[in-house]
């Protein structure tokens, strides 16, 4: 089987040329990182590869970016290896994807990037984060400090989720990068920084920052919405894949996630840092209705897929299948006939 007839499988739903053509390891990183740490994924452009460099420098651990770039950019494709040859060789792994064009496009959907930099991350357990965003903490400490309940909580599906807090105003010269959890809160008291959860309004999304602020240890998510799209740790193995029919929509890797039993966990110290996003990253206002058709589809599909699997499995009493009964009553009620019984 050729290369390219491996990617278009892999990734069915991108343009074939485009699949075809995306070169795993492109840039392969000199170090072999250990196998139990956490590799950071993300996608940048040239046009974003300065944020790259700067999530380098705040994690220090492995790295696996696609790097998405207009098809026959040869001097883009030059600078980008001279940029990662001097600065970025001993941890960062690059694939390259090409496309018509560099921007956010259905040719190579942003949700198909972030599944190719999780498959060819070299680690058990990964981070998928937007380029401008910052992680303030050390989350590779914090895990190797709490190894042992960490690693269960992962390796059975569950996921840390890493709470984001954004400044009301960007001005550099207003503001230093808030390091220990007090300061964060100081912040937060003055209006300088709220927690995000995008779909909600600031420090009032599902993370529940009245309960972080004085949280000091893991604490889960009492109030899931299948809009929830937080920055998470997750076992690379364990966890369904995003769904590549949406441009950029982490919430669907989420909500899939969550109807297989997963757990949302809130780390109590740890925290990232968001800076203000790429225009690059931004989809047109025609496309945001069509992912918001697409999404409210696929909702009732995945409530009646992953049902589905877990009676086929003799779990829909387990309490693997809670989420699913609690999120998906109507749906299955609607759709189930009786297959499955009542929802409880």
């Amino acid at each position: 089987m050729t290369h390219g007839l491996k990617m278009s499988k892999l990734f069915s739903k991108a343009f074939y040329d485009a699949a075809g053509s995306a070169k795993p390891y492109w840039l392969a990183s000199h170090t072999l990182p250990r196998e139990d740490d956490i590799s950071l994924l993300t996608s940048v452009t040239p046009g974003t590869w300065s944020e790259l460099e700067r999530l380098a420098q705040h994690w220090q651990g492995p790295i696996s970016a696609t790097v998405h770039v207009q098809t026959g950019d040869s001097a883009a494709l030059t600078q980008i290896q001279a940029a990662w040859q001097s600065k970025l060789a001993d941890r960062v792994d690059v694939h390259l994807v090409q496309t018509p064009g560099s921007a956010v496009t259905v040719l190579m959907p942003r949700n198909a990037e972030r599944n190719m930099a999780r498959l060819f991350a070299r680690t058990e357990f990964v981070v998928e984060m937007p380029s401008h965003m910052i992680p303030a903490t050390d989350v590779r400490r914090t895990l190797d400090t709490n190894r042992q309940i960490f690693d269960t909580l992962l390796r059975s599906g569950d996921m840390l989720v890493v709470p984001v807090f954004g400044f009301a105003s960007y001005d550099s010269s207003a503001y230093i990068m808030p390091r220990q959890k007090s300061r964060v809160v100081e912040l937060v008291e003055e209006n300088q920084l709220g927690l995000l959860d995008p779909h909600w309004k600031l420090n009032e999304g599902p993370t529940a920052y009245d309960h972080w602020h004085n949280a000091t240890t893991l604490y889960p998510v009492e109030h899931y919405d299948f809009h929830y799209e937080p920055i998470v740790i997750e076992s690379k193995q364990v966890q369904p894949w995003c769904a590549e029919r949406f441009l950029n929509r982490r919430s669907a890797c989420m909500f899939s996630s969550y109807l297989a039993g997963g757990e949302f966990w809130v780390l109590p110290d740890d925290f990232i840092v968001q800076m203000p996003e790429n225009k690059e990253y931004v989809i047109s206002d025609f496309d945001h209705v069509i992912e918001n058709r697409l999404y409210a589809k696929f909702y009732w599909e995945q409530c009646v897929h992953h049902a589905r699997q877990l009676d086929a499995l003799q779990l829909w009493k387990a309490p693997r299948s809670e989420h699913v009964r609690k999120q998906c009553s109507r749906v299955i009620q609607n759709w189930g006939k009786g297959l499955i019984g009542k929802p409880e």
